[in-house]
């Protein structure tokens, strides 16, 4: 858990950097927000194989809060003469065991990592934008499952990367309040068989550099690997409510 502190703490800090500097040299031309840590209430839906054994998995909020071992959270965006960007979105989470559901005696322990990283083209821009989105969603999961009902654990461990498109729509009610629609799609075979994302945000900015968002945001994948005893699967919706904090300059 520290080392995920201090890699977060990093990634804030040349987050800040950076564009400061960037800023300094040339200040009309970049816009930047940075969401240090904001808040995502995770639940998960799906199917989790590991060794060709698998399990539905139905895991709430409440259950993932009670289990929470560990979280960690960023968003960084940024904007070059409104036209071209880029997005960065990292998320961690370290969930120790707990049942899968009510129907089956089946105990599940899940650690993940999610990094979205993408180059964005603005077309449209004024009260309303929008914005094509290209790039990679890269995902790690270390997961195990214990069948209580055998005595068995089965551990497993997996990384990939998916390639993605999407877009990315805003618009703003007025000066403070706007609304953020953004979703993709990917995989198409390259790693999974399919990823997608969706997102909604209001947003509510009530000073020049700060503002506050609340919204809804799920990331499915389906996702295969081997076969018989070796096959691993992960077919889940990992999805919920978010809130935090954008810091903007």
């Amino acid at each position: 858990m520290i080392k995920v502190i201090r890699k977060g703490l990093l990634i804030c800090i040349v987050a800040i950097l950076v564009p400061s500097m960037a800023w300094s040299q040339e200040e009309s031309n970049w816009e930047f927000n940075l969401a240090p840590l904001y808040l995502w209430a995770i639940s998960i839906d799906g199917d989790l194989g590991i060794r060709g054994r698998t399990s539905n998995v139905s895991i709430d909020f409440g259950d993932v809060w009670d289990n929470l071992e560990g979280v960690f959270t960023v968003r960084f965006n940024g904007l070059y003469r409104k036209k071209f960007g880029f997005v960065f979105d990292y998320n961690y989470l370290d969930l120790g065991t707990e049942k899968a559901n009510d129907l089956v005696n089946v105990d599940v322990g899940f650690k993940s990592q999610i990094i979205n990283l993408a180059g964005s083209y603005r077309f449209l821009n004024g009260d309303n934008t929008l914005d094509g989105v290209a790039g990679i969603r890269y995902t790690k999961l270390d997961a195990g499952i214990n069948l209580n009902n055998v005595g068995e654990r089965l551990d497993g461990d997996q990384d990939w990367v998916d390639p993605i498109v999407g877009l990315r729509y805003n618009y703003a009610f007025t000066d403070k309040w706007s609304m953020q629609l953004y979703g993709d799609i990917g995989g198409f075979g390259v790693s999974s068989d399919f990823t997608w994302q969706g997102l909604a945000l209001i947003d509510y900015q009530p000073w020049k550099n700060v503002a506050f968002v609340a919204g809804y945001r799920g990331i499915g994948t389906d996702y295969e690997t081997g076969s018989g005893t070796d096959q691993f699967t992960f077919d889940a919706t990992v999805h919920g409510p978010l809130i935090g904090v954008d810091i903007r300059w």
